[in-house]
C-alpha cells in the first residue's frame, strides 16, 4: 500500500474549493504590508480631522456678534485668589477710585514685560467689590499681557490728592461703543455690575479713564453715532453713583483703518462746555515702531504709561 500524501489544510474556505495552496507570511511579504497599515491609518486620522474641521466650520457660521462678546466676556481675569489684601497699603486711610474703561490697549494686551527688566510692583485693584493687589494681567481686563496702569500708577506715587489710589478696570478686547451701550448687551450689563460693585464700596471715584477707538475705526461708525454713543455711555455710568470727569484718550491707531471719524467726535465732546469730558493723552502718536498690530509692545506701553501719568499728574498732585 502506498502512503497517502499529506495536503495542508487551506487558509480560507475558498482555498479549498479553488485547490489554492497556502502561501506562507514570509518576514519580506510582512514588511511589505506596514506600509500599507500605515496609510490606513494616516488617512482615516485625515478624514477625522476633515469632518472635525467642516463641524467647527458650520459651528462658527452659525456664531452671532453676541455669542463672540460671551467669549470674550469669559475672558476677564478675575482677582488671583492669591492676591495679597488691599488694607495693608491703605494703612487707614479710606481710597479714591480710578476707573478705567476700553477695550484691548485698556486691557491686557500690549506685550509683557521681559523678564529680565524691573519688575513694576503690584497695585490696589477693585474687582467685583475684591480689593487685591496686582500687577500685569491686571483683574477686570482680558488679555494675558502688559498693561498700562502699573505704570501711572507708580508714576502718581499711588496717591491722587494726598489719598491712596485703588484701580478699577473694565476693558474688553475689541469693545465697540455699541457694544458698551446697547440696552441687550451683555457688556452693559457688566460694567453696570462693576459700578454698582464701586458705589458700595463708599470709597469716592476721582475719575474715568476712557482707552477705547480701534472697534469703531473698524467698524467705520459715524462721527455722530459714537460721539452721542460716548455722552450716553458716561450718563449711564453717573447714574449708577460714579459720577466724575471722564478723561478720553484719542485711542484709534489700527492701521491701515483711519480713525478721523472717532478723533473728530472725541473734538466735539471735548469742545462742549460742561460735557464732564478733558483731554487724555493721543496715543494714537505712538507710531509701528511701538506697536505690536494695533497694540503696544513693551516700549510703547511705557510710552503711553508716560503720556497718561503726565495728563494725570497735576490733578493728582494738586492740593486737597
Amino acid at each position: 500500500m502506498r502512503a497517502r500524501r499529506r495536503v495542508d489544510a487551506p487558509m480560507f474556505p475558498q482555498d479549498a474549493k479553488r485547490g489554492a495552496r497556502r502561501i506562507p507570511m514570509t518576514e519580506e511579504r510582512k514588511n511589505s504590508l506596514i506600509p500599507l497599515a500605515i496609510g490606513a491609518v494616516a488617512l482615516l486620522s485625515c478624514a477625522g480631522m476633515i469632518a472635525a474641521g467642516v463641524a467647527m466650520l458650520r459651528q462658527s457660521k452659525g456664531a452671532t456678534p453676541a455669542d463672540d462678546l460671551a467669549r470674550r466676556l469669559a475672558t476677564i481675569h478675575d482677582m488671583p485668589v492669591t492676591a495679597p489684601d488691599c488694607g495693608a497699603v491703605f494703612k487707614g486711610e479710606q481710597p479714591v477710585v480710578i476707573v478705567v474703561m476700553g477695550q484691548s490697549n485698556a486691557a491686557n494686551h500690549a506685550d509683557p514685560i521681559p523678564p529680565a527688566a524691573a519688575p513694576v510692583p503690584p497695585m490696589p485693584v477693585l474687582h467685583l467689590g475684591g480689593c487685591g493687589m496686582s500687577t500685569a494681567p491686571v483683574p477686570g481686563g482680558t488679555g494675558t499681557g502688559g498693561s498700562l496702569w502699573p505704570a501711572v500708577h507708580q508714576a502718581l506715587g499711588g496717591r491722587w490728592r494726598g489719598r491712596p489710589i485703588v484701580w478699577a478696570v473694565v476693558a474688553v478686547e475689541g469693545s465697540s461703543i455699541a457694544e458698551w451701550t446697547a440696552p441687550d448687551s451683555a457688556l452693559r450689563a457688566y460694567w453696570q455690575t462693576q459700578m454698582d460693585r464701586i458705589k458700595g464700596t463708599r470709597w469716592p471715584v476721582a475719575a474715568v479713564l476712557w482707552q477705547q477707538g480701534e472697534a469703531d475705526v473698524r467698524a467705520r461708525t459715524a462721527m455722530a453715532d459714537y460721539r452721542d454713543a460716548l455722552a450716553a455711555l458716561r450718563a449711564g455710568v453717573a447714574a449708577r453713583g460714579v459720577d466724575a470727569p471722564w478723561w478720553i484718550a484719542r485711542s484709534t491707531y489700527c492701521p491701515p483703518q483711519d480713525g478721523g471719524q472717532v478723533r473728530e467726535a472725541v473734538r466735539e465732546l471735548l469742545a462742549i462746555p460742561g460735557s464732564g469730558f478733558r483731554a487724555g493723552p493721543d496715543t494714537d502718536t505712538l507710531g509701528p515702531s511701538l506697536r505690536n498690530g494695533c497694540h503696544f509692545t513693551t516700549d510703547g506701553a511705557a510710552r503711553a504709561a508716560a503720556m497718561w501719568a503726565e495728563v494725570l499728574a497735576p490733578v493728582a498732585r494738586a492740593t486737597p
